[in-house]
């Protein structure tokens, strides 16, 4: 079973119901019952963990005002329900997030109408609207709290690991130092400590040993030296529509699409190519940052997958989610890694280039190997 948030409230005349989960239809009857049943054993407002056979749920219970309400007040439970185990962090994350959703309702005064949903044709017209708009706002809140938990507890990927660990400044010279050729171990702590002060070398070392970039060769009794493992680099590549359409045929709507793309990214490679040294080296720093930035890598695995048309997103998400994403995709769109088209009065974000990040046997090394067919 996949992660599923719910959101629970107290039915004046049912008692506690799940008024809505997310994803829809995963939460099946019985899983439904013993959510309600959760809170019907509340007692005080605040976060707290259930756990029921091999599922565990965070759930955090708060009270908001109504107008409609006896004793004017809603009685409500937002549910994060995980089937595995969940480090305390990661806890003490999905407590805050609750806790900034019970916030967003309860400074928001009409919101209470959403729950009343069911009872709709008892209202006037003017009380049916209030309705409708905070029922659909309600929802989309608890989508967007849904994939708020995601990003915090989901597994990061290898490419996201490694991007973390390079968007450390001090870690991506160090590797670019060493891909030069070894060093002694006193001679690379003199070099890093007059460029990094006020950072410690120890940790440095014994953090690049244990991701096992690099390997510490004593030679003789005294005289240790500090060697590179593997390379890491970032780099742009074309995207996966555009390499497709080299290879197959695709349909009419993505033919057009990638006929506006292509000219784009081959002009853009073009210039890539014939980049110095050195703005390469800046680049492949800029793709660990977004590589490493959750918001920004959530849009790139979307991309990655396929176009996202930008004029559906107001309808998706709230104005302060847009604001998010927007932000992420003009970051993405001023270095190039992506493209808005127009198509037929609509618009669309594509990749414009893709990111991969790879790890290699160090270039110095690969030097000293005998050639094919020489003799060793």
């Amino acid at each position: 079973m996949k992660t599923i948030a719910t959101l629970s409230y107290f039915h004046r005349k049912i008692g506690p119901i799940v008024f809505y989960s997310y994803p829809e239809n995963l939460l099946d009857d019985q899983l439904s019952l013993r959510i309600a049943n959760i809170m019907d054993q509340t007692v005080s407002e605040g976060f707290f963990i259930h756990s029921f056979e091999n599922r565990k749920s965070m759930n955090f219970y708060f009270e908001i005002r109504s107008d409609w309400a006896r004793g004017n007040k809603e009685m409500l439970m937002i549910s994060i329900i995980f089937d595995r185990q969940i480090s305390s962090d990661l806890e003490s994350n999905v407590n805050s997030l609750c806790s900034e959703f019970s916030e967003k309702l309860l400074n928001d005064e009409n919101i209470f109408a959403a729950f009343y949903i069911n009872d709709i044709n008892n209202f006037d017209e003017r009380d049916k609207e209030l309705i409708l708009n905070n029922n659909s706002l309600i929802k989309l809140w608890v989508k967007e709290l849904y994939w708020a938990v995601i990003e915090e507890t989901r597994e990061r990927s290898e490419e996201e690991k490694i991007a973390t660990l390079l968007t450390k400044m001090h870690i991506f010279l160090t590797l670019r130092k060493l891909s030069k050729g070894p060093i002694t171990l006193e001679g690379l702590r003199e070099w890093f400590d007059e460029r990094f002060p006020n950072l410690d070398f120890k940790d440095l070392i014994e953090t690049l040993a244990d991701k096992q970039f690099v390997f510490i060769n004593q030679i003789g009794i005294v005289e240790k030296y500090v060697l590179l493992l593997k390379e890491v680099s970032a780099e742009r590549i074309p995207p996966d529509s555009v390499i497709e359409y080299i290879e197959e045929t695709p349909d009419q709507v993505e033919r057009e699409l990638i006929d506006l793309l292509l000219p784009k990214v081959q002009e853009y490679f073009s210039s890539y190519e014939n980049k110095s040294k050195e703005d390469l080296e800046k680049d492949s720093y800029t793709l660990f940052q977004i590589v490493s930035d959750p918001k920004k890598y959530n849009v790139l695995s979307e991309l990655r997958n396929g176009l996202i048309s930008k004029d559906n997103l107001p309808k998706l998400v709230s104005k302060r989610t847009l604001e998010y994403l927007n932000s992420s995709l003009n970051f993405l769109k001023k270095h190039d890694i992506i493209e808005e088209l127009k198509f037929k009065g609509k618009r669309y974000v594509v990749l414009k280039t893709n990111i991969q990040i790879t790890t290699s046997f160090p270039e110095y090394l690969r030097k000293l190997l005998p050639k094919e067919g020489e003799k060793t």
